[in-house]
């Protein structure tokens, strides 16, 4: 009786002493890239909604490692920007490295930036999304990398967690 109130009591100390679960923090193979362009920033509107279209290219190529670039997605209020694993992208191994992603916008008032990111504070380049509903028109216009709403850093979102939760497969 005593050796099982003794694993009991061991095993309550242990459970309460440790200290809760963290998952590990996801992990992005970064390159010091800062050159490129997006060339186009396009949306368009179908039956299924409004989509934003994003294409360009990157100056730089990394063929030795598994090093990505993503989109990083900034919001106003938002202390940093996301850049969700579902959004990076490989280098090409050599050249330029090409991107170009289609994605719904989220339904309702949008006004938020992406940025290509190659590392947590270094934005290639930039477009600002803002839709008001009060015409009906959507737009996706250039925006400094050095504005308020993206001089900030990015936070790397696990892939685990998918792409932009709150509409699935939305910037």
């Amino acid at each position: 009786m005593r050796h099982l109130f003794a694993a009991v009591a061991a095993a309550l100390i242990t459970s309460l002493t440790a200290g809760p679960a963290t998952a590990a923090e996801p992990v992005w193979e970064r390159i010091p890239c800062t050159s490129g362009a997006i060339e186009v920033a396009a949306t368009d509107e179908t039956k299924d909604g409004v989509f934003l279209t994003l294409a360009g290219q990157l100056d730089c190529a990394e063929e030795k490692t598994a090093a990505a670039f993503g989109y990083g997605i900034y919001e106003p209020g938002r202390a940093e920007g996301l850049v969700y694993g579902s959004h990076l992208r490989p280098y090409a191994p050599a050249g330029a490295s090409p991107f170009a992603d289609r994605k719904r916008v989220p339904t309702g008032r949008v006004d938020f930036a992406i940025c290509v990111v190659t590392d947590y504070l270094v934005r290639v380049e930039c477009v600002r999304v803002v839709w008001d509903l009060l015409d009906h028109e959507i737009q996706a216009r250039p925006l400094e990398t050095t504005d308020p709403l993206v001089n900030r850093m990015v936070r790397l979102v696990s892939p685990d967690w998918g792409p932009r939760p709150v509409c699935g497969s939305c910037w």
